[in-house]
């Protein structure tokens, strides 16, 4: 049985889904069940995308990994010799962010799956169970 777009998807997107999954799955893993509080799960789960760049991602993905970044490094630290713009975004982030970021996050990670033939039980027809 063939779940999700993986019919659909064109190789580049499969190859691309293909190099980025181990990362992204290891970003959602840290927000998971990462050490610390909300907003040091989700700064080690951007951390843990930062080697990545938007063109390894499928083209549908690009456009939110590029979010996930502008939001999480939105505001410039006043002691960068001290603090990246990351931790001072998290620093200042309300709680609501920080969910739409990680929200993001697993938005990114159940796309990649779906193009890769494994979506997330909520995109199964529960009838092929």
């Amino acid at each position: 049985m063939d779940y999700g777009t993986r019919k659909n998807a064109t190789t580049e997107d499969k190859i691309a889904a293909e190099s980025v999954i181990q990362r992204v799955y290891l970003s959602v893993e840290e927000l998971c069940i990462g050490k610390g509080d909300v907003r040091q799960r989700l700064k080690d789960a951007v951390l843990i995308l930062l080697p990545l760049q938007t063109r390894d991602f499928p083209a549908c993905l690009q456009k939110d990994f590029e979010w996930v970044i502008k939001e999480s490094s939105k505001y410039e630290s006043h002691h960068p010799k001290f603090r990246g713009n990351l931790d001072e975004t998290m620093r200042r982030i309300r709680n609501t962010t920080g969910q739409k970021i990680a929200q993001r996050i697993l938005s990114i990670y159940s796309t990649l799956q779906d193009i890769r033939g494994f979506p997330l039980l909520e995109y199964r027809n529960h009838d092929d169970s």
